[in-house]
């Protein structure tokens, strides 16, 4: 940093000015300066970080000082600045004899602090040094403070390095892990191909090993199948799922992550079947946003898509077909049979008639029943979720649940 000096009053001749690679305010003549407490002389401006500065000195400090030498700087721009801001003094032979250094988060000239009352004040020290001391600090008649400043958004690139909480990694890397696991998964492999290994006995089932500990709190099923047994290993046999769907169920359960792979594309209501079975709700609604983003929603299958979605609670999939009928109403009229589809359904349909329609610019008085009736399942589930709520539920089951919970 260049220096920067700053004069206040006619300099002696003979002055050294250089010293100090930082800005140099001089008061020239201190011992003759008023010692009237709460008195001050302040410097000119001066400019540093691209802000502009005054320094402000009282000589016997304010009245709470007690005879300190009491230093100020004042940001006299009309925006704020971090920086870390020292004051030092020098006697003649270089030796220091006052300093006081701080980082300070500096309002901008004129800017309120209604609980600090500091206004415009960046950089208050109110006891810098005693008056006798910085008396035998002057050099010729002057007092030479060096405001050394340092702006501190030129540390952002020293980033400080903080390792992220290794538990999420540490609880991925016990999955399948033989050694520590206390139960054991037996997945059918269902009916397999063998006539390359003729001469070898074709293994049924895949193996998967977990940990109680991991796996209890996902579920209640299977909290259930994984109950201690003699000699402290379960053995679970698994027969309704593929091994490669419950290999990623488990997977989840650890904390693995399946979101926009290929695979939970391709094997989304597989997914859905599985985790509905098993009680992984989260995985379920997961594969139901999945199994939505990517199956088209038609005429010929919105009626096997509305069943197949009241059948696994899946009430955003039934959501995003009741919108679909709602659009195509008048295509739909006469075309389609509805007789297989549960009457119950009509709240649903009634949900997305509400959603869809303008409003007329009447002030109608809601309930709080009608409010949460024209709600997104998004929203409700989403509520749920922050009261630590059940968010696997139709939309009837959701709003009950709110409700009963004071939401």
């Amino acid at each position: 940093m260049s220096m920067n000096v700053v004069d206040v009053g006619t300099p002696p001749e003979g002055l050294k000015r250089e010293g100090w690679s930082t800005n140099e305010v001089r008061i020239h003549g201190f011992a003759n300066l008023s010692t009237t407490g709460d008195e001050y002389v302040p410097s000119p401006e001066f400019s540093c970080f691209g802000h502009q500065w005054v320094v402000r000195v009282y000589p016997v400090g304010t009245l709470e000082s007690d005879r300190y030498v009491t230093v100020m700087l004042i940001n006299m721009s009309d925006s704020s600045i971090k920086i870390r801001c020292g004051f030092s003094v020098r006697n003649a032979n270089g030796k220091e004899k006052a300093h006081d250094e701080e980082t300070f988060e500096i309002a901008a000239y004129g800017e309120d602090d209604e609980e600090n009352d500091t206004s415009y004040i960046v950089r208050y020290c109110l006891n810098f040094g005693r008056r006798s001391t910085i008396m035998e600090s002057l050099v010729n008649g002057s007092l030479i403070i060096e405001v050394r400043m340092k702006d501190m958004s030129t540390d952002k690139a020293i980033t400080q390095f903080i390792p992220t909480n290794p538990i999420n990694k540490n609880v991925l890397q016990k999955f399948m892990d033989e050694e520590t696991a206390d139960v054991v998964f037996e997945v059918d492999n269902g009916s397999l191909e063998s006539e390359e290994h003729a001469n070898k006995k074709p293994k049924n089932t895949t193996t998967f090993y977990a940990h109680r500990f991991i796996l209890q709190d996902i579920s209640t099923m299977l909290a259930e199948l994984c109950k201690p047994a003699e000699g402290g290993i379960t053995t679970v046999s698994i027969s309704d799922v593929k091994p490669e769907i419950f290999k990623h169920m488990i997977y989840y359960s650890y904390g693995g992550k399946l979101t926009e792979t290929n695979f939970l594309r391709n094997n989304a209501k597989d997914i859905i079947n599985a985790c509905d079975k098993y009680g992984l709700v989260h995985l379920k609604l997961e594969a139901e946003a999945m199994y939505i983003k990517s199956t088209e929603i038609t005429m010929d299958n919105m009626i096997d898509s509305l069943l197949y979605a009241d059948s696994k609670n899946l009430a955003l999939l039934k959501e995003t077909i009741m919108d679909y009928i709602v659009a195509n109403k008048h295509n739909i009229m006469g075309k389609v049979s509805f007789s297989n589809v549960p009457s119950d359904m009509m709240t649903d349909l009634l949900a997305a008639t509400a959603r869809g329609e303008q409003d007329t610019g009447g002030a109608i008085e809601e309930d709080e029943s009608v409010k949460y009736n024209k709600m997104r399942v998004g929203k409700l589930r989403k509520m749920l979720d922050e009261k630590g709520l059940d968010v696997d539920g139709s939309r009837e089951s959701m709003i009950a649940l709110l409700k009963e919970n004071n939401a």
